[in-house]
C-alpha cells in the first residue's frame, strides 16, 4: 500500500518518545528526521556482478538460502522454494496491533508498507534437514525504509533452524528495516532461531518477534547486533504448555555511536515449562546498549522456572550499559532470578598475554572472544557455529582495533 505524506507525517509523529518507559533510553529523534522513501524502490532491482558476488558471501552453501533485495525476492541469488515456503499477500489480520502493545507505533508506521510475507509451515515430524536463512539486502541510493513479515509454523515433534540477517551492500547508504516474526510451535517441536543485525552505521533496524509454545517443545533463540546505527529488537515469548523448555539469548559487539536495544518479554502462561535468557554486550567507544528483561509467571503456572542474566563488558570509558530487570510472579511455587554485570576487562589477564609476547590488541580481541563464545555454542551445529563465528571475528576486528 503506498504510504501518502499526510499519513507519513500523523504516524511519524505517534512513533515512540523517551517519555514512554520502554523506550526511556532509546531516542528516534534522528530517525524522524529523515525522509523515508517506502516500499520497494524498483520491481526488480538490477544488480551488477560485483554485486551478485558481495551478496553471495553472506549465503553459506550448507544453508537453504532466501534473499530479498530492497523487498523483493532474488530468484538468482535464492534457492528454488519448497513446498512449505512460500511468499503471500498479507490480509487484514496481520495489520492488527494490540492497543497496549509496547511496540504498537511502530507496527503501525511499518503495517503501513507492509505488501507482502513469507510464510514457512512444517507438518507433523518434518525434519528441515537444511537451516533456512532468510537474508535481507538494502541497496538504495536514497533513504528507504521496508518493511518484512515472516510467519513461522512448526508442526507436532518438526525441528527446523530459522536464521535470519539484514545487510547493506553500500556502507554509506541509509536505511531502516522493520521485521516482523511470528513463530509458533506444536507439541514436541524443536525450532532454533537466530537473527543477525549486520547493517551499516548509518541505518536502523527494528525487530519484533513473537513466539508461542506447546507442551514440550524444545526452543533456543540467539539475536547477535554487530551492525546499525540504532538496533531497537522486541522479543516476546509465551509458554503455553507443560515441559516446554525455552533459551534465550543474545550478544551485542557494537562501537562508535551505536545504540542497541533489546527488550524481551517472558511470559509463562501455563505451568511446568523452564525458560532461560542470557543476554551479553562487548561495547568499545562511546556504544550503548539497553536490556529490560521482563518475566512475568501468571497465577496457574505453578512449577515454572525462569533464569535471567546480562552480562556487559566495557572496553572504553565512555561506553555505557542499562540493565533493566523485571519479574512479576502471580504464582506461589516457582523458581525465579535475575542478575546484572557490567565490567572491564582484568588488568591481571591482559599482563599475562603481554608476558607471553602477544599483544594488547590480540590480548583484547581473545578475551572478548572468550566472553562472547558461550553464547555461540549453545548451538551445536559446526555449520551454523562457523557462520556465526565469522561475523564476530569480523566485528572484534573492526571495533578493537579502535578501543
Amino acid at each position: 500500500m503506498n504510504l501518502q505524506q499526510a499519513d507519513y507525517e500523523i504516524l511519524k509523529k505517534a512513533m515512540p518518545t523517551k517519555k514512554e518507559e520502554g523506550w526511556k533510553y532509546t531516542s528516534l529523534t534522528e530517525f524522524k528526521q529523515i525522509p523515508w522513501q517506502f516500499g520497494a524502490v524498483a520491481a526488480e532491482v538490477a544488480l551488477s556482478h560485483e554485486q551478485m558476488q558481495q551478496i553471495s558471501l553472506h549465503l553459506p552453501a550448507d544453508f537453504y538460502n532466501l534473499v530479498f533485495v530492497n523487498g523483493y525476492f532474488n530468484q538468482t541469488l535464492s534457492d528454488e522454494l519448497s513446498n512449505q515456503v512460500e511468499i503471500v499477500a498479507i490480509d487484514e489480520t496481520d495489520l492488527i496491533v494490540s492497543p497496549d502493545h509496547i511496540e504498537k507505533n511502530v507496527l503501525n508506521f511499518a503495517h503501513a508498507c507492509l505488501l507482502r510475507k513469507l510464510k514457512i509451515s512444517l507438518s507433523p515430524h518434518q525434519v528441515f534437514e537444511k537451516p533456512i536463512h532468510i537474508c535481507y539486502v538494502q541497496n538504495s541510493a536514497a533513504p528507504q525504509f521496508a518493511s518484512e513479515k515472516v510467519d513461522v509454523h512448526v508442526g507436532k515433534f518438526a525441528q527446523v533452524t530459522l536464521l535470519t540477517q539484514t545487510l547493506n551492500l553500500d556502507e554509506q547508504s541509509q536505511s531502516a528495516i522493520d521485521l516482523q516474526l511470528n513463530l509458533s510451535a506444536d507439541e514436541g517441536a524443536n525450532l532454533k532461531l537466530i537473527q543477525i543485525q549486520n547493517e551499516n552505521s548509518n541505518s536502523f533496524y527494528f525487530g519484533q518477534t513473537e513466539v508461542q509454545l506447546s507442551s514440550n517443545v524444545q526452543f533456543l533463540s540467539f539475536v547477535m547486533t554487530v551492525g546499525g546505527q540504532l538496533v531497537r529488537n522486541y522479543f516476546h515469548l509465551k509458554l503455553l504448555g507443560a515441559g516446554a523448555d525455552a533459551g534465550v539469548y543474545g550478544l551485542n559487539a557494537i562501537s562508535g555511536h551505536q545504540h542497541a536495544d533489546h527488550y524481551t518479554f517472558i511470559q509463562h502462561v501455563s505451568g511446568g515449562n523452564n525458560s532461560r535468557q542470557l543476554y551479553k554486550s562487548v561495547l568499545s567507544d562511546s556504544a550503548q546498549s539497553v536490556f529490560r528483561g521482563r518475566v512475568r509467571i501468571e497465577k496457574d503456572s505453578q512449577k515454572a522456572n525462569s533464569e535471567q542474566l546480562n552480562n556487559n563488558l566495557l572496553l572504553t570509558r565512555d561506553a555505557q550499559a542499562v540493565s533493566i530487570p523485571q519479574l512479576e510472579i502471580y504464582a506461589d511455587d516457582v523458581k525465579a532470578g535475575h542478575g546484572s554485570t557490567v565490567g572491564q576487562l582484568n588488568k591481571e589477564e591482559i599482563f599475562y598475554f603481554l608476558s607471553r609476547g602477544i599483544n594488547q590488541y590480540q590480548a583484547v580481541k581473545m578475551l572478548s572472544f572468550g566472553f562472547a563464545l558461550e553464547l555461540i555454542y549453545k548451538f551445536e551445529s559446526k555449520t551454523v557455529q562457523g557462520w556465526m563465528l565469522k561475523i564476530l571475528n569480523q566485528k572484534l576486528d573492526r571495533m578493537i582495533s579502535n578501543a
